[in-house]
């Protein structure tokens, strides 16, 4: 008998007891208060009994469901990957060219201020809709004239291979919708399994060399600890103060803190990326400049209006600044300059404008080569000259406005071939947290902070872990000195032009670390600047280093947020 049918029979067996104990009680004018007392008891006891059978049944069925989830191997389900004679049949994969794209309610004429909403239907090869979803889908709303605008609209994925895409109406014109399938759902399979299953993609190596032994070996490190090694077999190098793992394979002869330089084993790692995918796997990866970027061409909506500059739904936008609300755009191009939707920002395209900013402020940029990115603009803009170079830590100082503009390079993880010392008393090497509590902040003190590039190739658990690290110090920085004006640069879109940029540098894995950074440090008093955007919709092809136009823009959101006043 099912769970259902006993349960129904249940409560007619009560219903049945209570009209029998009901009649009992008209039958019989003696005892009455007895026979009434008597139901009542028994309509208690089939209560509580029924409450107990329906808990114990619901507790049942949530602990059958989530075993069946915690059982279930990481691998793509038969009903979405689909084989024959165990090859992957690529004609019942999601193609971009077969969309299908409509307006939701068309209107002969749209106004600015408004929502549109594109429909999206994911068809295979083979020109049959998907049942499931999954595909990254990028989709962008622009006009070429006469003025040259774009904004990114966000998608919603229902799981059955339709989407919705949402634009926020900033600016006037004839606009046209282009869509772009960055993966299909089945590639962002693959992802999440090499994600998953491959704890290590980057393969470092470190020296270990004693120095009255003329012996050196090299050994395999990593960020993540190799459980396959008893713990007698490792070296750790962790710092738990600061939520910072590394470990490295103990060398055979060598001590462990005859640690040297370390680096990215290239040709190693190409050969392991090479064998995380069959050859027919790789085939769902094409490279992201052929992809057809408008589809179609004729999907295009009438906008009238005046553009939206200071103003949304009526309210003047917010300084930049901390903890600002969710918008449902970030902003927009429009012939080049980038209008922010979230805050009002300033333009400082002039050296007077950005010193005027910046005078008697101190400026520690910590991240990779993107947070280096707007350090070496300011830096030129201003017309400073840079002390250090390589991997050291950078700086340029204008002694007449008492302006400082500091670099440094993140620790490990990093892809950088040469040899580096990390554990040396005489290389400056340090996690961001670390530098943080170095830090004397105050009111005349910003730092930028910026990790993600070097992080996607690691598991998701170790950038979750350092950003923990960070935001304690954070935490600690501000207790001191509250006035610290702290900000954050997400990540952007890159480019995939080879199978092993896809394997560490993909959109997808860049994308998770903007969401977990929003959910770990969102609520601090700190400024993000989310630049996603920004490169979705931007008119260059997508880069890990945007260019200049690009950076400019980046520019006037971080003095924005520093000069909101």
């Amino acid at each position: 008998m099912s769970g259902s049918s006993a349960q129904a029979l249940f409560h007619q067996d009560v219903r049945t007891s209570l009209r029998r104990k009901v009649s009992e009680s008209h039958l019989s004018k003696m005892g009455r208060n007895t026979t009434l007392t008597t139901a009542v008891s028994v309509l208690l006891v089939f209560c509580l009994t029924g409450m107990m059978y329906m808990y114990v049944q619901q507790f049942s069925t949530v602990n059958v469901i989530r075993t069946e989830l915690e059982s279930q191997p990481i691998r793509i389900s038969s009903s979405q990957w689909q084989f024959q004679n165990g090859s992957i049949d690529l004609e019942q994969i999601t193609k971009s060219e077969n969309f299908v794209i409509s307006v939701v309610n068309p209107r002969s004429m749209y106004r600015v201020g408004r929502q549109l909403s594109i429909k999206i239907v994911a068809m295979d090869t083979r020109g049959r809709p998907k049942s499931y979803g999954g595909d990254v889908i990028r989709v962008k709303l622009y006009t070429r004239s006469p003025v040259q605008a774009s904004t990114a609209g966000r998608v919603t994925d229902y799981g059955n291979g339709t989407y919705l895409a949402s634009f926020f109406l900033s600016f006037p014109g004839r606009l046209s919708v282009a869509v772009k399938l960055v993966h299909s759902s089945e590639a962002l399979q693959l992802l999440k399994r090499f994600r998953d299953v491959f704890h290590v993609r980057r393969i470092m190596v470190c020296r270990f060399h004693e120095k009255n032994k003329n012996f050196t070996e090299w050994m395999p490190c990593s960020n993540t600890f190799n459980k396959s090694i008893t713990l007698r077999d490792v070296c750790d190098f962790s710092r738990p103060s600061v939520n910072a793992t590394f470990y490295c394979q103990r060398p055979r002869v060598s001590h462990c803190d005859s640690i040297g330089g370390c680096h990215r084993d290239h040709e190693v790692t190409m050969a392991h990326y090479d064998n995380m995918a069959t050859e027919e796997e790789k085939r769902l990866f094409p490279r992201d400049r052929t992809l057809a970027e408008e589809l179609p061409r004729g999907v295009s909506v009438q906008v009238r209006g005046k553009r939206k500059v200071r103003k949304v739904h009526g309210k003047i936008l917010p300084p930049c600044g901390p903890r600002l609300p969710e918008t449902a755009s970030e902003g927009y191009w429009f012939n080049g300059t980038w209008t922010s939707l979230r805050c009002y920002a300033r333009r400082f395209r002039t050296i007077p404008s950005a010193v005027q900013c910046l005078q008697n402020k101190t400026l520690f940029f910590r991240g990779d080569s993107t947070t280096r990115q707007w350090w070496r603009y300011l830096m030129i803009f201003l017309k400073l000259q840079q002390q250090g170079h390589g991997a050291e830590p950078l700086s340029a100082i204008d002694e007449k406005h008492d302006i400082k503009l500091q670099f440094s390079f993140h620790h490990f993880p990093r892809n950088q071939i040469p040899p580096m010392d990390p554990f040396g008393d005489h290389y400056d090497m340090h996690y961001i947290a670390e530098e943080i509590d170095g830090i004397v902040g105050g009111p005349n003190v910003v730092i930028v902070i910026g990790p993600w590039a070097h992080f996607m190739a690691e598991p998701i658990e170790t950038f979750r872990s350092r950003l923990y690290g960070i935001r304690h110090a954070i935490e600690r920085l501000h207790n001191d000195y509250p006035e610290t004006k702290i900000i954050w640069r997400t990540p952007n879109t890159v480019h995939h032009d080879k199978f092993w940029h896809v394997v560490e540098n993909s959109d997808f894995y860049g994308h998770q670390l903007l969401l977990l950074v929003k959910e770990i440090l969102g609520d601090l008093n700190i400024a993000i600047i989310d630049v996603w955007e920004m490169s979705e919709s931007m008119w260059h092809d997508d880069d890990m280093h945007p260019p200049q136009e690009v950076i400019k823009n980046h520019i006037d959101l971080l003095l924005s947020y520093i000069c909101s006043s």
